[in-house]
């Protein structure tokens, strides 16, 4: 009787030791996935958008602007160097709308991105930035193919 009652807190003790692991190592993937470096992006012709989170890590770039009910002031995606990008929608409730920059800043491709659509859009051309923002929001900053990011200010924010 007693090596039941001890076999069976054994057994409980290692599903509550997992579920506290499960729940330590789901918080720190969450806190990679969370941006904690943001911008204030300026660009040609006086545009200037501020608070604009930066998707540095692997995890951060698979999340982007998954699971949020409103794209707030984007997401910029930026990498060492120009190569062909692609994105998709899965697990995004709002259409967006993507922009691809080149080596330079120039913005070279504006597409509309559908919620929760696993159809891949690729940048065409090799960028080294992508700017995520809500659907129609390059038109109404005044921002379209042409338009150049000449600079960035970016503070990290860490959030924990």
């Amino acid at each position: 009787m007693n090596a039941r009652k001890a076999a069976r807190n054994g057994v409980a003790g290692l599903i509550v030791a997992g579920l506290v692991l499960a729940f330590v190592v789901g918080r720190q993937q969450t806190r990679a996935a969370t941006p904690t470096e943001f911008c204030t992006l300026h660009f040609s012709g006086g545009v200037m958008l501020e608070g604009v989170p930066v998707a540095k890590t692997p995890e951060q770039e698979a999340r982007g602007l998954m699971h949020r009910d409103d794209a707030g002031p984007g997401m910029l995606f930026s990498w060492d160097k120009a190569e062909p990008r692609v994105f998709w929608m899965r697990n995004t409730r709002m259409p967006l709308s993507i922009g691809f920059m080149s080596a330079d800043g120039t913005l070279f491709a504006i597409e509309d991105m559908q919620p929760n659509s696993d159809e891949y859009h690729f940048s065409q051309d090799p960028a080294q930035d992508a700017l995520e923002l809500a659907q129609g929001d390059f038109s109404r900053r005044g921002l379209g193919v042409g338009s150049r990011l000449l600079r960035r200010e970016c503070q990290d924010r860490n959030t924990y």
